[in-house]
C-alpha cells in the first residue's frame, strides 16, 4: 500500500496518494481558515508524464477566496515514467521552472500552484492551472491549422521568452539547474542512444522524408554536432527546446500560449524559432511566411533587448537548427523498447515530414 500524502513536505507518489489534508497544506496556506474538504481524481492523458484532473471542494473560506476548483497534475507514478522524467531530471526541472522562472516571464503560459520531487524515488508532482477552466483554452495538435495570425503570436511569445534573460549571467549563476543546451543535448543523446535510433528512424520514416535528405542521412549527426556551437559562441537565453505544435494552446481571447517546459535549457534563440516554424506550419505556409516571421521575431527581439541580430546570419542559424528539431522526432519514432510511446505514429511522421521538408527546401544539412 503506497503511503498517502498529508503534509506539505510530502511528495505524492501518484495522484491517488493525494489527500484533502495535503491539498489544504499546499493550496490554502495563504488563505486563513480555508480547508479542502474533498477531491476527485480523473485520468486525463499519459506519455512521458501522466496527467490527471483534480476536482477540488473547499469550505466556505476557500470558496470565498476563489481557490481553484479544477487543477491538473503532472506526475511520475510508474516505473516507466520515472525512468524518463525522474531519472533524466526533466520533471524536477519543470517544477523549478514553474515556481522560480515562470513568475518572471510576461508570456502566455500556465501557472503552477505547487511543485515537489523526490531525488531518491524519482517521484514528482506538479499542480497546474486548468487552462480550459481559467482561459477557455484549446490545445493544439498536428491537425491544428496554424494561421498567419497564430504564427505571428507564437513568434511574439518566443521573442519575449528569449529576451527576458538574453545574455544575462544570472541565468547560469542563480539558476544552475537550467543546463546549457549543448550539455542537455549531449547527455540526453548518450542516455537515449540518439544517433543509433535516428538511423533506425530514417529507415522507418523513409516514405515521408524527401529524397535529398535521405541521401544525406550520414550528414545528420555531424550537422547536429556543428549546430551546437552557436549555443556556446553567441549570447544565451532561456529556451523552451520542445516547441512543437502539440505544446501550444490558444486561449478563448485568441492568444497563443506555451506549455510543457520539461526540456528547458540555456541556449540560442534560433533553436526554438527553427523548431516552431518548421513543425507548426504546413510546408506551403512556411515557405511563404518564414522570412516575414523571422523579420518579425528580430523586430520584437530588438524592442525588448535593444539589439537586432543580423537577418542573413539569423536565417543561417534558422537553417542550421532544423536538424535538432528533427532529432526530437526521430527518437520519438524509434527508441528503446523499455520506453513508452511518447506520441502517436501518425503525429510523429507528420512532424518528421514537415521538418525534413524544410531541411530539403533550404539545404539545411549543408548550412
Amino acid at each position: 500500500m503506497r503511503p498517502k500524502a498529508r503534509r506539505a513536505e510530502d511528495v505524492p507518489c501518484s495522484p491517488d496518494a493525494i489527500t484533502p489534508e495535503w491539498l489544504t497544506a499546499v493550496l490554502c496556506q495563504n488563505v486563513p481558515g480555508a480547508v479542502v474538504i474533498g477531491v476527485v481524481v480523473k485520468p486525463s492523458s499519459a506519455g512521458t508524464h501522466e496527467r490527471h484532473q483534480l476536482i477540488i471542494s473547499y469550505n466556505e473560506a476557500g470558496r470565498r477566496a476563489g481557490l481553484p476548483g479544477s487543477i491538473f497534475t503532472k506526475s511520475l507514478p510508474s516505473v516507466v515514467t520515472r525512468m524518463i522524467g525522474g531519472f533524466n531530471g526533466t520533471a524536477r526541472v519543470e517544477g523549478r521552472f514553474y515556481m522560480q522562472l515562470r513568475p518572471q516571464l510576461e508570456i502566455e503560459a500556465p501557472i503552477a500552484y505547487h511543485a515537489a520531487s523526490d531525488r531518491k524515488t524519482f517521484a514528482s508532482m506538479l499542480l497546474l492551472e486548468d487552462m480550459v477552466a481559467t482561459k477557455s483554452a484549446t490545445f493544439c495538435n498536428d491537425r491544428t491549422y496554424v494561421s498567419r495570425e497564430m504564427a505571428e503570436d507564437m513568434i511574439d511569445v518566443l521573442a519575449a521568452l528569449h529576451a527576458r534573460f538574453h545574455g544575462a549571467s544570472e541565468l547560469a549563476t542563480r539558476y544552475p539547474w537550467v543546463a546549457s543546451y549543448p550539455r542537455w543535448f549531449t547527455i540526453g543523446a548518450a542516455k537515449m542512444s540518439l544517433e543509433y535510433y535516428t538511423r533506425k528512424a530514417f529507415d522507418a520514416a523513409a516514405r515521408v522524408i524527401p529524397a535529398s535528405v535521405l541521401a544525406q542521412r550520414d550528414e545528420v549527426w555531424p550537422a547536429a554536432t556543428r549546430a551546437l556551437a552557436v549555443h556556446d559562441n553567441e549570447p544565451q537565453g532561456l529556451i523552451h527546446s520542445d516547441v512543437h505544435i502539440g505544446n501550444w494552446y490558444r486561449t478563448g481571447a485568441g492568444r497563443m500560449g506555451l506549455c510543457d517546459w520539461q526540456c528547458l535549457a540555456r541556449g540560442h534563440w534560433s533553436r526554438d524559432f527553427s523548431y516552431a516554424v518548421t513543425a507548426a506550419l504546413t510546408p506551403d505556409d512556411r515557405r511563404k511566411w518564414e522570412k516575414d516571421l523571422l523579420n518579425r521575431y528580430l523586430d520584437r527581439f530588438a524592442e525588448l533587448t535593444g539589439a537586432r541580430p543580423d537577418f542573413d546570419t539569423s536565417f543561417l542559424r534558422y537553417r542550421q537548427q532544423m536538424v535538432h528539431a528533427l532529432l526530437m522526432w526521430t527518437i520519438t519514432l524509434c527508441h528503446s523498447p523499455l520506453l513508452p510511446a511518447m506520441q502517436s505514429e501518425k503525429t510523429t511522421l507528420a512532424m518528421i515530414e514537415r521538418i525534413s521538408t524544410a531541411m530539403a527546401d533550404l539545404d539545411a544539412l549543408r548550412s
